[in-house]
């Protein structure tokens, strides 16, 4: 595999009225111990300064590239719109790696409102070389509470959406970075299925600066993530699971808007995601016995 001989990769980010965020991630990208070959920041339709902050770093290195989206798309969409922004970045990024005959055997995707570790992106392509059978790799999401570190605790056998690296591959066996409302979740249960492992490098130190999903309100969230187990096919006795889960152990809000998405879609007997394969995976992968299995694996962690 041409990615088991390079530790090269391209970076991707989706950035809308980020002004704040993005020079705290550009400064923790800037200084990786392993920088990327290309980083391609994709501004969807800002109205603050994202843009000339993009426009400063592409003038300063010239790996780094800016990419406008100009189709006046001015709702924040964490779901459907995400997909169709990060999709972009990639188009262009291989594009311009292709052009420029820059290799790369992996490619990745950092959402702005992040800060990594120095030394981030070279313990997760580590983690690549170790094993030629990882096909999809995200850094562990930590939020800074009083003056500790905290883990955002979720499934370690679950690749995170950002930060993530997809091995070059496995990016090419599951068709790329499919448009759909939650793109991430759906990559990780595609590249299971073509035998790919999904991991969560979890002292992979990535800090989010904004809780994910504070941007949008948890339970305004929490109704997506109901939208998308239901048209993944998840059972509604493992979305019950999730539910009590959350409403004890995280948020009566996140447990709620889950509960309230799903039951949404079940009600109206919308049709469910049109591939097989993946909603039986899925059917067995979210059954109530695996969940209570990740449930015991995340409280020990």
């Amino acid at each position: 595999m041409r990615s088991m001989k390079t530790n090269r990769y391209l970076l991707v980010t989706p950035a809308k009225n980020e002004e704040k965020n993005l020079p705290l991630l550009a400064k923790s990208i800037i200084n990786q111990s392993i920088k990327p070959g290309l980083w391609v920041i994709v501004n969807d339709n800002s109205t603050d300064k994202t843009g000339e902050i993009i426009g400063e770093l592409s003038e300063k290195h010239e790996w780094i590239i800016s990419h406008t989206l100009t189709d006046k798309f001015i709702e924040y969409d964490p779901t459907y719109r995400y997909s169709v922004v990060v999709r972009e970045g990639f188009r262009v990024a291989r594009k311009l790696a292709h052009d420029s005959r820059i290799p790369y055997g992996f490619i990745g995707l950092v959402d702005a409102d992040f800060i990594l570790e120095r030394r981030f992106f070279e313990k997760i392509l580590n983690e690549f070389k170790k094993d030629p059978h990882l096909g999809i790799a995200s850094g562990g999401v930590y939020v800074l509470e009083g003056r500790r570190l905290v883990w955002e605790r979720t499934n370690p056998e679950f690749a995170r959406g950002s930060p993530r690296l997809f091995r070059r591959e496995c990016f090419n066996d599951v068709g790329g970075y499919r448009r759909f409302y939650n793109p991430d979740t759906l990559s990780n249960y595609m590249a299971r299925i073509k035998g790919w492992r999904v991991r969560q490098i979890v002292n992979a130190i990535a800090v989010q600066v904004r809780p994910t999903q504070e941007r949008y309100g948890y339970y305004r969230a929490s109704i997506k993530k109901g939208y998308v187990n239901y048209y993944l096919g998840t059972p509604l006795s493992s979305i019950l699971l999730w539910a009590l889960y959350l409403g004890v152990f995280d948020s009566v809000a996140k447990a709620s808007g889950l509960l309230k998405g799903y039951l949404e879609k079940l009600e109206k007997k919308e049709p469910r995601l049109d591939n097989r394969q993946v909603t039986e995976f899925v059917k067995k992968d979210m059954g109530v016995v695996s969940n209570l299995k990740k449930m015991l694996r995340m409280s020990k962690i």
